[in-house]
């Protein structure tokens, strides 16, 4: 969800991070801002088999 939330170039990261429920700060842990996964995303992604 974060991922295709990021991918849109009218996204805006705080908006996308609200709906989650995390801080956005959260969400760029996780994801680039084009919406491509970084390796702690990838890690996750991998242990919940997505």
């Amino acid at each position: 969800m974060a991922m295709a939330a990021m991918s849109d170039r009218k996204a805006v990261a705080q908006d996308a991070a609200k709906r989650l429920g995390i801080k956005t700060t959260t969400l760029y842990m996780y994801v680039n801002g084009d919406g491509s996964v970084k390796e702690p995303g990838q890690k996750l992604l991998e242990v919940f088999k997505l």
